[in-house]
């Protein structure tokens, strides 16, 4: 059965993860910041999506409005886990649209360095079938990072994603350093992208 995408709206989101107060739904977390920046990038309002189970996706379409008491039943209970998609931004219009998978380095791992994120990164061609979605590596610790190195030695031309991005916080900042398809760096306040 086909995969289904129900979106959401930024405040709803917010609502839910506030609800959680706001534990380990890193999910959540990175879906409203990367929405902020999109939209920003867009020029256009935008919408947070995730794949749905079947039952919930069903009962979203039969209501014509949901209420935020099913929306929210919805986010806690209908997002299918076994999804290769972690999140989708698009905008309301729905003529633009980006899925994410969503990775962690750097939280545990022993290998925190920049030759542990390059094997990390380089690895994932065995892991992963190639897929038109971005790969969203949040760091844990951004500043240790020599991110022209890393654009050095990571095997873009075999990578599985479409798009490569790796964020972290420093400070009062949210940094975006794109490595694949373009090459740059994006930082926000840090309370732009949260609120």
């Amino acid at each position: 059965m086909k995969n289904r995408v129900h979106l959401f709206s930024r405040e709803v989101v917010s609502e839910f993860l506030e609800s959680l107060e706001w534990k380990s739904n890193f999910e959540f977390i990175a879906a409203l910041m990367m929405q902020r920046l999109y939209e920003e990038q867009w020029r256009a309002p935008t919408m947070i999506g995730f794949y749905m189970t079947t039952k919930y996706e069903d009962l979203l379409k039969e209501s014509e409005n949901p209420d935020r008491n099913l929306l929210v039943q919805a986010l806690e209970h209908g997002i299918k886990k076994d999804n290769q998609i972690d999140f989708v931004i698009a905008s309301e219009d729905a003529n633009s649209l980006q899925e994410f998978q969503l990775k962690r380095f750097g939280i545990g791992d022993k290998e925190n360095t920049t030759n542990g994120l390059i094997a990390y990164l380089n690895e994932m061609e065995r892991r992963y079938a190639a897929i038109d979605a971005a790969c969203l590596v949040a760091l844990a610790d951004f500043e240790l990072i020599d991110f022209p190195k890393v654009r050095a030695e990571v095997k873009r031309e075999r990578f599985p994603f479409s798009e490569l991005l790796l964020i972290g916080v420093v400070a009062d900042e949210f940094l975006i350093a794109g490595i694949l398809p373009n090459e740059g760096w994006s930082a926000y306040d840090l309370s732009f992208v949260v609120h």
